[in-house]
């Protein structure tokens, strides 16, 4: 695993301190998913000084524990060699997180549970460390130093394997009764519908995540055979990835055009009722998939105007990230600064 540096353009300022932070520190954020994991160092104003990154072992919990402390140690100790002081840790992981413990209860898409990770990344590095969920940590970083910056009421969904969620309200994510909160994924949309990771039918990530896009895409290049899809892939719809999706709708592929059209759909519905629930100012959407958000904002406005209630939905601004795959890797950092008191 290599290290990459970063220059420090494109990230806005964060907002005002409540200590002096010096310009020599950093603290190492943590981003988990079930496809990578990546990790690195990050200033105070949310830039990112370096980073490691590797593929995720989703199939071996064990190996994902010990992948992570490995690259969280590997980014402290670049930074120090950089002159650094590494004052914290903060880990984003994928799955349904005891907050108040730093507990991992289980992931639907990863192999592990009752994982502490907070205790375990403590004492591989001697330092304060801090977890939550991996859209909570990407909703933070938005907050901190991308689309959402002074923007108090907020939804982030982050579209990759799964579909995971983070609420902001009044300034302050939204944890929940038992810090398990805001798991849009696994709203259901469709109870005939198909099954989730998490063994139930018809949820949101079922229906509108990247993997159910790939889904959708090799079902509808199978039932037309002159795809682009097919030619793609040699006839083997098993090998469609969703950047072939992309890649073949934006040459007009109709297979490709109506896997976007049916993950809008399950979206939009899931959007609206969170509209419904929430009333955010905003509607941020992050992870792989919305790396073509292009393809989506056009029928996800127009899903959201047909069935949203206009009193309920007026005014509210669907956005795509502005920190793309890095939103909860600076988000965990952002965690880590305020829980050490680096932020207001």
């Amino acid at each position: 695993m290599g290290v990459d540096r970063i220059p420090e353009s494109g990230l806005a300022p964060a907002t005002l301190v409540s200590r002096i932070v010096g310009e020599d520190e950093c603290v190492i954020g943590a981003d988990l998913g079930g496809t990578k994991i990546a990790a690195g160092a990050v200033d105070s104003r949310g830039a990112i000084i370096l980073r490691h990154e590797a593929t995720s072992p989703a199939a071996d919990g064990e190996r994902m524990v010990s992948t992570l402390m490995e690259m969280i140690s590997s980014s402290a100790d670049a930074a120090r060699s950089e002159g650094f002081n590494v004052m914290a840790v903060g880990i984003g992981a994928a799955g349904f997180i005891l907050h108040d413990d730093g507990i991992l209860i289980e992931s639907p898409n990863i192999a592990w549970s009752d994982v502490p990770l907070r205790r375990l990344a403590a004492e591989a590095t001697s330092l304060p460390a801090f977890l939550d969920n991996d859209a909570n940590a990407a909703a933070a970083g938005e907050h901190f130093a991308g689309v959402c910056q002074g923007v108090d009421d907020f939804v982030y969904l982050t579209l990759g394997t799964g579909i995971g969620g983070g609420i902001f309200i009044n300034g302050k994510i939204y944890r929940g009764y038992r810090g398990t909160a805001a798991e849009p994924g696994h709203i259901t949309i469709d109870p005939e519908g198909p099954l989730c990771g998490c063994g139930r039918k018809g949820c949101l990530e079922a229906m509108a995540s990247g993997t159910a896009l790939e889904r959708e895409a090799a079902r509808l290049a199978e039932e037309n055979p002159g795809s682009l899809l097919l030619e793609m892939t040699g006839g083997d719809t098993e090998l469609i990835t969703g950047e072939m999706v992309s890649a073949a709708a934006e040459r007009g592929d109709p297979a490709a055009l109506g896997a976007f059209t049916y993950v809008a759909s399950s979206l939009g519905l899931g959007i609206v009722n969170l509209m419904h629930l929430f009333d955010p100012e905003m509607v941020v959407l992050g992870g792989g998939v919305s790396r073509s958000g292009h393809l989506l904002m056009d029928e996800l406005n127009k899903y959201v105007a047909d069935h949203g209630i206009p009193a309920l939905t007026e005014g509210t601004t669907i956005a795509l990230s502005a920190l793309g795959g890095d939103a909860g890797l600076v988000g965990a950092a952002a965690m880590a600064w305020e829980g050490i008191g680096g932020l207001a």
